[in-house]
């Protein structure tokens, strides 16, 4: 039986769409819909979205995932975070803001190390919602902030978005990681300075500034610092892979945790690795059927489909990168980053060659807007947990959130537009 265009998109994108609406978790949601689309039209075999599900869990890039959720946990658990934190509160705390300073700097340090803006926003978040709360900064303002420097996680290498765009787009992950150094510390700049302009409106509280404090702290959390400059600048002059350097970070952070500050027992190891297996199979289950699906929508007609009507709209390469963004940060509202990734990426390949763009600097501008995503109202998932850590309601973290996605969106559009900023620090490489 034949069945026209539209009622193909309506059986594909309506089933995924209405699965979601019943509460069918996303990864199965996303391949029951491209199942029963196979099953119904009989265009393509049923097997065949077997083969792409289970073919894209062999890839040996996504080993990276699984070992830098593995160090996040470690890290978390293991004490590293707190050495991290007090450093960064001894460096910064003196400037209007303190602890507010500190929480973005400790985020770029645990950058570096976890990937993940979700492990930012859990862990290390955790400790300086608590911290800045003691300080007397309002409950709030402390949630937002993190909430806010968490999206600098998966910005600054290393990165769980970037391995998945690496691997589906075919794009270095070595030199998508680079990509984003820049980008990160713009983030991270641009929310320090509406900190700074928003502590001294509040009147918030300062630390004095101890250079005997700056040595303490900083001799103490020495080992842990280090953890960003081995990954760095292993995968800068080659020395390893993404994947070995995720390799790297779960064995240093064990090294770390277990043998050298005695903060974890084999229990603990025994449980992080078990969380870790879950979360790991839970993003896998989601990248594969996502890429179930959008092979599926490839097959049918639908990419080429919505790629000519794109380049319909307009020839000029900036005015398609405006609406790029805006879908994005539409897309990242509703649904969770690395599902949309994988299932918009093969719309976005034909448009990357029309119109000249860049597929290393799309990628980092890709997954910035879906980190904003994640802490963007309604459904962000860090607003979530940072208002569970600051013990205030979900309404409330919505308010305190809206200043700061003002410096975040200034930084999108500027990368965006200034393709170097991403670009330069690669091309040293």
């Amino acid at each position: 039986m034949n069945f026209s265009f539209g009622v193909l998109v309506l059986m594909l994108v309506g089933g995924f769409l209405l699965l979601m609406v019943l509460g069918v978790p996303i990864a199965f949601a996303l391949a029951i819909a491209a199942l029963f689309t196979c099953a119904v039209t009989g265009q393509f075999p049923v097997y065949a979205i077997f083969h792409r599900f289970i073919g894209n869990a062999s890839s040996y890039t996504l080993l990276a995932i699984a070992f830098f959720i593995l160090a996040a946990k470690l890290m978390n658990t293991g004490g590293v975070t707190r050495k991290i934190f007090r450093a960064c509160s001894a460096w910064v705390g003196a400037i209007p803001g303190g602890l507010g300073h500190a929480n973005v700097l400790a985020s770029i340090v645990f950058s570096g190390m976890s990937g993940s803006a979700v492990a930012d926003a859990g862990g290390l978040g955790q400790i300086e919602i608590d911290a800045m709360n003691k300080e007397g900064f309002d409950p709030d303002f402390s949630a937002a902030v993190t909430a806010a420097s968490a999206t600098i996680g998966p910005i600054i290498p290393p990165s769980i978005p970037m391995v998945v765009y690496g691997m589906m787009s075919e794009v270095d992950v070595g030199q998508l990681f680079i990509g984003g150094v820049t980008p990160g510390l713009l983030l991270a700049l641009a929310t320090s300075v509406l900190v700074f302009f928003m502590a001294k409106k509040r009147n918030y509280p300062v630390h004095k500034f101890s250079w005997k404090e700056v040595w303490i702290s900083t001799k103490e959390a020495f080992l842990s610092l280090l953890t960003p400059v081995i990954i760095i600048g292993g995968i800068w002059t080659g020395v390893f892979s993404p994947t070995e350097a995720a390799c790297v970070a779960a064995t240093y952070a064990f090294i770390l945790a277990v043998i050298v500050y005695h903060e974890m027992g084999w229990s603990e190891v025994r449980q992080a690795l078990i969380d870790t297996a879950r979360d790991s199979a839970g993003i896998l289950c989601i990248i594969c059927g996502a890429a179930a699906f959008s092979w599926l929508v490839t097959m049918l007609g639908m990419t080429q489909a919505l790629s000519n009507a794109l380049v319909s709209l307009t020839d000029n390469k900036y005015v398609m990168l405006l609406i790029l963004n805006i879908a994005f940060l539409l897309i990242g509202m509703f649904m969770e980053a690395l599902a949309a990734m994988t299932i918009t990426l093969p719309f976005l390949v034909p448009l990357m060659g029309v119109y000249g763009i860049d597929p290393l600097h799309l990628g980092v501008v890709l997954v910035l807007n879906l980190m904003i995503g994640l802490c963007t109202p309604p459904v962000g998932t860090s607003l979530f947990i940072c208002a569970k850590s600051a013990g205030i309601s979900i309404e409330k973290m919505y308010k305190a959130i809206l200043p700061f996605l003002i410096p975040l969106l200034i930084v999108l559009f500027l990368i965006t537009y200034v393709p170097t900023l991403v670009t330069w620090l690669p091309s040293l490489m």
